[in-house]
C-alpha cells in the first residue's frame, strides 16, 4: 500500500519533528507538515489540509494523519476530514520515535491499524524516565 502522512500541529512542532525525522532518515516525499500559528485561521488550516488530501489521492492509496494533541486545532481539523474520508486513519501524540518507526515499516506492513498500533507501541516504549535508579534496573 502506498501511504501519504500529512502531520498537524500547534505551532512548528510537526515541522521541525518532520525535519528530524528526514535528518535520521533522508528525505521523504510522501510527509508533509503543516503548523497553525497565532493569528491564523482554524478555516485556513483546514483549507490547506484538504488542498493536500485532494492532491494525495492522485498518487497515494490513503494519507494517515499525524496530529500533536487530541481536542486542539489540529486534532480538530482533522476530525472533520472524516465526513468526506470516513476510512482516514488520525494518530494523535505526535512524536519522533512514533514518526520514523511508522514510516520505516510503512511500506512493509499492509495493514494500516497495525501499521499504526505498532507504532503507538513503540513509541509509547521509548517514553521512560531517566533518574538515579534507571542506571540500577537489569
Amino acid at each position: 500500500m502506498k501511504r501519504a502522512f500529512l502531520v498537524i500541529t500547534h505551532g512548528d512542532m510537526g515541522v521541525e519533528t518532520v525535519k528530524s525525522m528526514e535528518l535520521l532518515m533522508g528525505p521523504q516525499e510522501n510527509v508533509t507538515a503543516l503548523g497553525l500559528h497565532p493569528g491564523e485561521s482554524v478555516d485556513d488550516l483546514r483549507t490547506k489540509v484538504y488542498d493536500i488530501l485532494q492532491a494525495n489521492e492522485a498518487d497515494y492509496d490513503e494519507t494517515v494523519l499525524l496530529v500533536d494533541l487530541l481536542g486542539g486545532s489540529p486534532s480538530n481539523v482533522s476530525l472533520s476530514t472524516l465526513a468526506k474520508y470516513h476510512d482516514m486513519k488520525i494518530v494523535t501524540g505526535l512524536s519522533l520515535p512514533l514518526l520514523v518507526n511508522i514510516l520505516n515499516f510503512s511500506e512493509a506492513e499492509d495493514d494500516t491499524e497495525k501499521l499504526i498500533t505498532d507504532s503507538i507501541g513503540v513509541a509509547t516504549e521509548g517514553m521512560k524516565l531517566i533518574d538515579k535508579n534507571f542506571l540500577h534496573q537489569s
